[in-house]
Order: C-alpha cells, then structure tokens, then sequence
C-alpha cells in the first residue's frame, strides 16, 4: 500500500480566528455548533472590506464583470424522503457528482467556498440533515448507519446519479465511510476531511482514564444534534475496508485544543487524532494523506482552496 503524504501551508493565515471547540479538545467531536455564536466575526475576519468612497468607477466595473461572469448558481431544493424532506443543494455539471457532507450539528454552509469552485467542472451538491438547516425535523436518535440511509435515499429521489465522489467533514466522514462501504457500486471515491475515525474513543479512553473518560462520553453523547456517537463509530467498525478505492485524507496541522488542558495531555491526544487520521489513508491501498498547516478542523473553512483542488485532484485521476 503507497502512503503519499502532501503538505499545504496557507499563504497568509488569518488573524484574530477564534476557535472555541470543547469536545475536539479531547480527540474526537466537533466545533461547529460553537463556531455559530462567531459566525459574524469569523466571516468579517476572513474578507477584506473596501470603504464606499474608494472605490474606483474602474474596480466597480471589474468587479461586476467577475459577478456576472460567475457559473455558480446554486439551486437549493426540498426533497421528500420517506414521509420527510431535506434539503439538497447543488450546482456546476459534470461528472463525477461531488456529494458534500458536513460535520455533526452544522448545515451545508461551511461548504460553499468549496461548491463555487469544484462547480467550475464538477456537479456538486451539499444537503442538511434531519433537524438541521431547512430539512425537516423527526423523532427518534439519528446515528451514522440512519444518515448513511438517508443520504442514500435522498440522492436517488434527488435524480443525483452515479459515479459519485463523497466528501465527508468530521462525523460526516463516518457517513462517507459507511456509504462508501455498502455502497460501492456508484461511488468511485472519497474525500475524508479531518474525518472521525472507529478507534476515536478508544484512543481517547487511553489517555484520560475512566472518570474523564465519562465526563466526555456524557459530553459527547449530549451533543446538539442529538447523534449517538457511540453507536456510530461502532457502526463503521463492521463497515471499514474500501479495497482499492481511490481516497484522500485531509488532515489538519493546527488541533483545536483549549489552552487550559495539560500540555502533556494536549499532545498526546493531538497525536492520538494523527494516528487515527493515518489508519483512516489504510482503509484503501490507493490512500493519500494531506496535511493541511495552520488550518483548524474545519478545514473547508481555514482552506477552501485546498480541499476543493483535492476534490478535483481525485476525480481528475479517474478513468474515463
């Protein structure tokens, strides 16, 4: 098995970007729910604002032409599933279709950055799961093994055939996991993005001993989504081997550990989500693993260059 291993640095990182992940802390759950409460001020932070009165009649005209010039017109839909809808967007055309999937308790809008530019050549679509953005709120614990079949059944309804390229952030990469493995028939790769792997907790057992240990099993379990994440990864554990199946994993440097853990612990469970990242390129022997510097969890956020280049970079080694 080749394990390539390729390193982006972020040209100019950006300043004053807060992280405030709790559960990530510790070597396994997500941000996203957190980053909300700075939505404003991490989207202020990652553009540059022009006063009124310097903008030139010359720049207005560039930048009108790059607006109307712009193929990026995405078309959000509600889809029944089943006595049910989700939401479903998509843009771009062309084949493979490029199926975005996010991490726990977070819509489809960290996506967009990478949706402008993998629909350049690619249809691409990202969707919200039960309960979240526009889809439908149901009863009952959702689990990997339940989204993995909704997924499936929203993109057949949804007329997005095969050959498919899956993308997975965080809890979403179990889903890219699960439905890459029952699935093989219309999926000819995936894109696992700082993605939750099945010996998560395990690891993370090791290192914080018991009473921690029910601390953020309680924590991660309460989580505002209401996914059971033990259920989950045990789920991928009987689901883990995609063969010969072209995958990239994407890897942040920078994890989002607060500064008041220990630092002996900080580095060990930074190491613990390295080596998990590692077995999740083992699960293809066409596994290639990047590692994305001074870019945070959501990846898609920090570096949406990088991801959607590895996205293309995938499908364009596709046979044709």
């Amino acid at each position: 098995m080749w394990h390539f291993v390729v390193r982006f640095v972020r040209p100019e990182p950006v300043e004053g970007r807060a992280s405030v992940m709790l559960l990530a802390a510790i070597g396994l759950a997500e941000q996203q729910w957190f980053d909300r409460l700075t939505t404003t001020g991490k989207r202020m932070a990652n553009h540059k604002f022009i006063q009124p009165k310097t903008v030139s009649g010359v720049t207005i005209f560039i930048l009108l032409a790059v607006a109307c010039g712009s193929s990026y017109n995405p078309e959000s839909r509600l889809v029944d599933v089943g006595g049910h809808r989700l939401n479903i967007r998509c843009s771009g055309e062309g084949a493979p279709a490029v199926v975005l999937v996010s991490g726990l308790a977070s819509d489809n809008h960290d996506w967009e950055p990478v949706e402008r530019s993998v629909s350049e050549t690619n249809l691409v679509c990202s969707y919200d799961r039960d309960g979240l953005g526009q889809s439908d709120v149901i009863e009952g614990i959702p689990t990997a093994q339940s989204a993995t079949d909704s997924l499936y059944m929203l993109l057949s309804e949804a007329g997005v055939a095969g050959p498919l390229v899956l993308v997975g952030h965080s809890y979403g990469g179990l889903i890219a996991q699960l439905y890459a493995a029952q699935h093989p028939g219309n999926i000819v790769g995936v894109v696992l993005v700082d993605s939750l792997q099945k010996d998560n907790l395990v690891r993370t057992a090791e290192i914080l001993g018991d009473e921690a240990m029910a601390l953020f099993l309680g924590a991660t379990q309460a989580n505002p989504e209401g996914v059971d994440i033990v259920a989950s990864l045990d789920q991928v554990e009987s689901d883990a081997n995609l063969g010969g199946l072209p995958l990239t994993v994407i890897t942040a440097e920078v994890p989002n550990l607060p500064p008041f853990i220990d630092q002996d612990v900080r580095d060990k469970l930074a190491e613990a989500w390295l080596e998990s990242q590692r077995d999740l390129v083992r699960l293809s022997s066409a596994g290639i693993h990047i590692i994305a510097e001074e870019s945070g969890h959501c990846v898609q956020c920090d570096q949406p260059d990088l991801v959607a280049d590895a996205i293309r970079g995938l499908a364009e080694a596709l046979p044709k």
